[in-house]
């Protein structure tokens, strides 16, 4: 029997398990020298490794050409003839018959042919020699043409599918991959994107697999080097060349492939330096501020998802290469976010309600308006308090976006926090409610202090004008519940405000101090808002407002907390000393319902203060400050105490409080805000009749003016004058009477008065009181009132007080010691009243002109004195011309969503056009109006059946004017206006505007809409009738531009020309300070016209109106704007004509 073979299984298991090496063969080259020898090595030739050999050659001599060696410039310069020559001679010739003509077709077969037998070596060589080509003729403009060709030569098909097949080339063969992306890169690059459309139209091909490239990351040791990028680098590089060249279609459509998108980021941290900066700077430049790219676009971009991947880069550690100088990343992304999160047109953004939330019911809004139901409160409303655990939200993207930044740990994510609840104040209590878990309990740690830091910056944001809502108060209040979350977020509440109160560091303490001062008078602002008299539900409004305060008073910590944190804080602690007097104050002022619980003897305190400002004369003037408005603040919470005695001594003062106070004021360093102290002052003084009470006596400042003089004379006794001063005042404030009686009868005895009855006299009784207390005084205080008496006398006549009695008073102060011998007594013998005194160091102006001896002397009001210039008059008066039109709006608009068209103003701006004074632009304005209308008619817009009916009425009224001319500025203000009338259900004018909506298709434009209804007939809406007429005066004053504006105000009508009308709201006793503004605006729009100050002066008597107005104006602020106002009419009229028409009148009043 034959033997068998022995078998060898065994072996071929063991060799099955080893590892197959592969080995990558290293291509070879030769050096070229000549054009032959080039097209030798470069022609199709079946042996792909003679191909393989003829590619690495030209990609060698390529890479010489355009290599940057100096020492080789002259070899270069003929390798790069060579390279030219040879591309022209392989050019395609103009009739051969080719459709598409083939450039390098040598090259491209060869690449055919590697690619029907996957040759993975000429399918990577070939792109990289393109590549190479393509950067060569990019270098020259006459070679454009050329690199076109190769270009176009890529999107033809055979090629098409070799870029396919290279694209989607397994991960791990990351050398076809590559160059293919940077081929394609370059020729989408090449000549500004020329040939980016047909590559986009071959997207299926050029785009293959690109979100799967993203993801081939570099995967080698150290930082990935900017000379060989990984085919993550070259995948984005090619989508960020694509988002730059192509058209905004094609950049909606690249922005809308979720995979791609989320590729872009996804690893984005892992990603060299250098290619952040490009992401980042493109995304910027080429996407957010690109106005062509529609917003819906670039949310599809900038999802929450997206933005966290960008915002994570805030903690991004890798190295810069040396001598990069790259931007830090940091505040690139900074800057990223905060246009992608605060600008509307960067897509993320949608426009908020404020502090009212999403979707909330309307119903309720309508019937609380019924005037059967106007007792109503806010339990009637069904949404009022159900959004204390969940705030539905316009902006959910910006909302998730927020839970995942950390704004504790950094200043820059805290200010990019801050910027979005500034710019979407909806999100502050939907933010808050999310991060129930982050409490405020005080630990001094760094993230404690970081998250304090960011509730202050919280707090300290404005509330937006009318809660938030576009053109007006709402007809309801926000609910209370989000209004307070807004101003004392959910984790202040009254137990960790406490405890951080009473912490044992300072630090902590002071935190929750200057947050409870910033709240406390962001609350006293929105009680401001709910109490303001244009609210059409003010029972309701008042109702909100005392619950916002009880919730306020709930959340906050007690008084005592307060004070006792106050007692707490070291007196070298100025910064914090300050901050919690300022807290007290706070509390006393806007919640004293919660202040007036506890007992608070601020006396020791007030004391203590003056002390320490005493001590610290001379030192830094930022104490100093610091130190007198902590002053103002105990001075204010005084004032609250009856028991306050400002005119007796206490055991740490040598003078009482008052004098004190007066002291800190002169020794105060030049530039210190004094305002507030000098205000608290003159009320002490006024209260206690130290000054006369007239209004326009101006208190307390002759004697301050002297005592500063007298400081400045830097004599050594002048420290007598205050203890002298200090008993005079002491002395009057316990008899005042006696004092008062004493002067009547010093007036009688000069001027007797008719039937016993005293005049009315304007003097300080405590000169009376110095005078009796002269003969008191000692030898050093007699040489210091020497130089004080005169002056203060002096000053006194100089502010208008009675002069007959001074120079009496004063006469009897030198005759006092006309006996006596002593040195003081010859030096008051020879005390003379000074002559033509002025005020040094306060703001009151002296007359240069000699008072008469009358009987009683009274000063001009000092708010006749002051003017405006034209700049001013400009600032206050002035309102940007609404109707300017925007021609590019007619494109704008089509691409833009419903609620964005709503939103965003391309409505009213598209009325404005209607205005235009060019034919072709009124009429296409037309036509896009009519395609406008019908493109809302169709959304599920709420008012959208309203909104048609304006604009289709609007368009019927214009068709047969645009071709005559713009559209009356009337009418188009009108339609503006009502547009945002008829967005709001709950505007006071709503009912109206649809009434007149449904009288006919078509408006008369000489006839100015809804004049009559707003000003004859009753509101719509109960309290709602200044709200009304504010509205029609904005509207009025928008429809004010042109002289043909200004004849239709003027023309004859039943009631009177409509300019008349307004001018006669004035004469309402009742009408508030803003509305007369409104009124002014109006008469400055007129002045604005060419030819208007003329035809408001002779046909409406405007300057007569203006000084009749003036006169009966009780504010100096608004007085000087009348006379402002007169002096521009005069500048700006015909002055010729005004003044024949007037006999010189106009001139003279007007001067």
């Amino acid at each position: 029997m034959a033997r068998k073979r022995p078998s060898r299984r065994g072996d071929l298991e063991d060799n099955s398990r080893k590892r197959l090496k592969i080995v990558h063969e290293v291509p070879t080259s030769e050096e070229i020298h000549s054009l032959r020898q080039l097209r030798q090595l470069l022609t199709f030739d079946q042996d792909l490794k003679s191909a393989r050999h003829g590619l690495q050659s030209f990609k060698v001599l390529l890479d010489s050409v355009l290599s940057e060696d100096a020492d080789k410039k002259d070899e270069r310069e003929e390798r790069r003839k060579l390279v030219l020559e040879y591309l022209e001679s392989t050019r395609p010739r103009a009739g051969d018959g080719e459709e598409e003509p083939v450039y390098l077709p040598d090259i491209v077969e060869v690449w055919s042919m590697a690619g029907k037998v996957n040759n993975e070596h000429i399918l990577s060589a070939v792109p990289v020699v393109l590549d190479l080509v393509l950067k060569l003729l990019s270098q020259a403009l006459e070679l454009v043409p050329l690199g076109l060709g190769i270009c176009r030569t890529l999107v033809q098909k055979r090629p098409l599918e070799l870029i396919a097949w290279n694209l989607s080339a397994e991960k791990n063969k990351e050398f076809i991959i590559s160059p293919t992306l940077r081929l394609l890169r370059e020729a989408l690059c090449f000549d500004g994107g020329a040939i980016a459309k047909p590559m986009f139209r071959a997207r299926m091909s050029t785009f293959k697999s690109l979100a799967r490239n993203m993801g081939v990351k570099y995967i080698g040791d150290g930082t990935e080097e900017t000379k060989r990028p990984s085919a993550r680098t070259n995948a984005v590089r090619f989508y960020l060349g694509a988002l730059k060249y192509l058209h905004p279609e094609a950049k909606r459509e690249l922005l809308s492939q979720r995979d791609i998108v989320g590729a872009l980021t996804r690893t984005i941290r892992e990603d060299p330096p250098y290619l952040i900066v490009e992401i980042l700077k493109s995304l910027k430049q080429h996407v957010l501020l690109d106005d062509k790219v529609p917003r819906d676009a670039k949310g599809k971009l900038l999802n929450s998802n997206t933005l966290s991947k960008i915002a994570s880069l805030y903690t991004y550690e890798h190295p810069q290469v040396e001598g990069s100088n790259l931007p830090s990343i940091e505040e690139l992304i900074h800057d990223f976010l905060m246009l992608a999160c605060t600008s509307p047109s960067a897509g993320v953004l949608r426009k908020d309600y404020g502090f009212y939330p999403k979707d909330i019911d309307q119903e309720d809004a309508s019937v609380v308006g019924d005037d059967t139901l106007d007792g109503l409160g806010l339990e009637n409303i069904s949404w009022m308090n159900k959004f204390k655990d969940e705030v539905p939200v316009k902006n959910v993207v910006l909302a998730e976006f927020l839970q995942t930044l950390r704004p504790w740990s950094s200043i820059k994510q805290s200010d990019l926090v801050i910027a979005i609840f500034n710019a979407v104040p909806e999100l502050v209590a939907h933010y808050f409610i999310g991060k129930k878990t982050f409490t405020f309990e005080p630990k001094l740690t760094a993230t404690w202090i970081g998250y304090a830091a960011f509730i202050f910056n919280v707090v300290a944001l404005p509330i937006p004008p009318y809660f938030g809502q576009a053109s007006g108060y709402s007809r309801l209040p926000p609910p209370p519940s989000l209004v307070i979350d807004n101003i004392l977020p959910l984790p202040l509440n009254q137990k960790a405000m406490s405890r951080c109160l009473m912490h044992k560091s300072n630090l902590i303490s002071f935190f929750a101090t200057r947050i409870l001062v910033m709240a406390i008078e962001k609350l006293q602002k929105a009680v401001e808002f709910h109490q303001d008299p244009s609210h059409s539900n003010i029972s309701i409004w008042t109702e909100a407002g005392r619950k916002l305060v009880d919730d306020f008073c709930q959340r906050s910590p007690g008084i005592q907390d307060v004070i006792n944190s106050f007692r707490s804080i070291p007196e070298d602690d100025i910064l914090h000393g300050e901050a919690a007097s300022r807290l007290l104050r706070r509390y006393y002022e806007v919640i004293p319902q919660v202040a007036l619980t506890a007992k608070f003897d601020v006396s020791p305190f007030l004391d203590a203060a003056v002390s320490k400002l005493a001590e610290r004369e001379g030192s830094d003037p930022k104490d100093h400050a610091l130190s007198l408005r902590r002053l103002e603040n105990l001075l204010a919470i005084a004032r609250y105490s009856p028991g306050m005695r400002w005119f007796s001594k206490s055991e740490a003062l040598q003078v009482s409080p008052f004098t004190a106070l007066l002291r800190v004021y002169i020794t105060a360093p030049l530039g210190v805000a004094l305002d507030g102290l000098l205000e608290v002052l003159n009320a002490i003084a006024k209260d206690e009749q130290v000054v006369p009470v007239a209004q326009e006596h101006p208190g307390l400042l002759p004697l301050l003016e002297s005592l500063r003089r007298l400081k400045e004379s830097g004599q050594a006794n002048h420290a007598e004058i205050w203890t002298f001063l200090d008993d005079c005042l002491s002395r009057f404030v316990a008899a005042p009477i006696k004092y008062l009686e004493t002067v009547y009868e010093l007036a009688a005895k000069l001027e007797p008065s008719e039937e016993g009855q005293p005049r009315a006299i304007s003097l300080s009784p405590i000169v009376i009181v110095m005078l009796k207390q002269l003969k008191f005084s000692t030898e050093h205080g007699l040489l210091a009132l020497a130089q004080f008496l005169p002056v203060y006398v002096g000053l006194s006549l100089l502010v208008g007080e009675h002069r007959d009695l001074l120079e009496s008073i004063f006469l009897e102060m030198t005759s006092t010691f006309s006996g006596d011998k002593k040195p003081a007594a010859k030096s008051i013998s020879r005390m003379k009243l000074p002559t033509k005194l002025k005020f040094r160091y306060y703001a009151f102006p002296s007359k240069s002109e000699p008072r008469a001896r009358n009987k009683r002397v009274t000063r001009q009001p000092q708010e006749d004195q002051l003017s405006l210039n034209d700049e001013e008059l400009v600032e206050i008066l002035a309102v940007p011309d609404a109707l300017s039109p925007d021609n590019s709006t007619l494109s704008k608009w089509v691409s833009k969503t419903v609620d964005e068209l709503m939103d965003d103003g391309y409505v009213g701006a598209l009325i404005s056009l209607l205005t235009s004074e060019h034919i072709s632009i009124r009429k296409e304005a037309l036509t896009n109006i009519l395609k406008l209308a019908a493109k809302i008619r169709q959304s599920e817009y709420d008012e959208k059946d309203q909104i048609w009916l304006l604009l289709s009425e609007l368009a019927e009224t214009a068709k047969p004017v645009v071709d005559a001319g713009p559209l009356p500025s009337p009418t188009a203000a009108f339609g503006r206006h009502a547009f945002e009338v008829l967005k709001n259900p709950l505007h006071p004018v709503y009912e109206k505007v649809n009434v007149f909506l449904t009288r006919g298709p078509v408006w008369n434009i000489d006839r100015i809409p809804l004049v009559h209804e707003i000003l004859l007939e009753e509101p719509s809406v109960d309290d709602t009738y200044y709200a009304t007429v504010n509205w029609l005066l904005t509207y009025l004053i928008d429809g004010l531009r042109t002289p043909a504006d200004l004849a239709l105000f003027h023309k004859k009508r039943t009631l009177g020309p409509i300019f008349e009308r307004v001018l006669a709201l004035a004469g309402n006793p009742y009408l508030r300070t803003p509305l007369r503004m409104q009124i002014l605006k109006a008469v400055y729009r007129g002045t604005c016209i060419d030819g208007g100050s003329t035809m408001l002066t002779t046909r409406f008597g405007i300057v007569a109106w203006l000084e009749a107005r003036r006169a009966a104006s009780k504010e100096k602020e608004e007085s000087s704007v009348y006379r402002a106002l007169m002096g521009r009419i005069w500048r700006t009229c015909d002055q010729a004509r005004v003044e024949a028409w007037s006999r010189g009148g106009v001139g003279e009043l007007c001067a």
